[in-house]
């Protein structure tokens, strides 16, 4: 039985337009580029500007929610109940997050937009659609740990919050549907290396009259 072929980890290519390291998807072999770790950082610290500026917006329905209810005798009790309306603005906190999530999954947001990237699967590079999206967020939004995760992006090529997804590089000549090209420093160390071989085997004493790996 033949076994799929599963790609990893860094080519001997670079994008002819950004001169980045091009990578493969681990199952199809396509290429990519990673966005840098600093457009990566600042565009989710961007969707999380949006959603909490959104989300305090839709918070101020309360408002009139409450002095609705002022009016209603049989609801004083609940009107004056500042942890009732806490606990209502927390109720949608969730909801919230997983509608936004399923935007960003289906055709992402203002932080991808801004820093012209895209989430996508690192098997195959396919988005991860609307529902698995809402859940992302939802994962992302429990702090202390987003925020190590955020930092950590800093220090690290572009680093994904969730196992298994890799922030794409749009504005990449890869993207753009230009071919890869040699990475000239490799392919200039291995041209130092095979010259300084072949000197030294030039440099090695013949044996019977015979270059040094000759057989017979």
């Amino acid at each position: 039985m033949a076994t799929k072929p599963k790609f990893d980890g860094p080519t001997r290519l670079i994008d002819p337009l950004t001169g980045r390291p091009v990578r493969q998807f681990t199952m199809t072999g396509n290429y990519y580029v990673r966005a840098t770790a600093t457009r990566h950082f600042w565009g989710r610290v961007l969707d999380g500007a949006v959603f909490l500026a959104a989300f305090g917006i839709l918070s101020l329905l309360v408002i009139p929610v409450r002095k609705a209810m002022e009016n209603s005798p049989s609801l004083w009790e609940l009107a004056y109940s500042n942890g009732f309306f806490i606990g209502l603005i927390a109720l949608f906190w969730f909801p919230a997050l997983y509608v936004y999530g399923m935007i960003w999954g289906k055709w992402g947001l203002f932080g991808d937009r801004a820093a012209r990237m895209r989430s996508v699967r690192i098997t195959d590079g396919s988005l991860s659609g609307p529902w698995l999206g809402g859940w992302r967020v939802i994962l992302w939004s429990f702090l202390p740990l987003y925020a190590v995760f955020m930092i950590a992006s800093l220090f690290d090529g572009g680093v994904e919050h969730t196992p298994g997804y890799v922030p794409l590089d749009l504005d990449s000549g890869v993207a753009k549907g230009h071919a890869p090209v040699p990475d000239p420093a490799i392919v200039a160390k291995e041209q130092a290396e095979a010259q300084a071989e072949a000197q030294t085997r030039a440099q090695m004493p013949h044996l019977y009259g015979k270059a040094p790996d000759a057989r017979s």
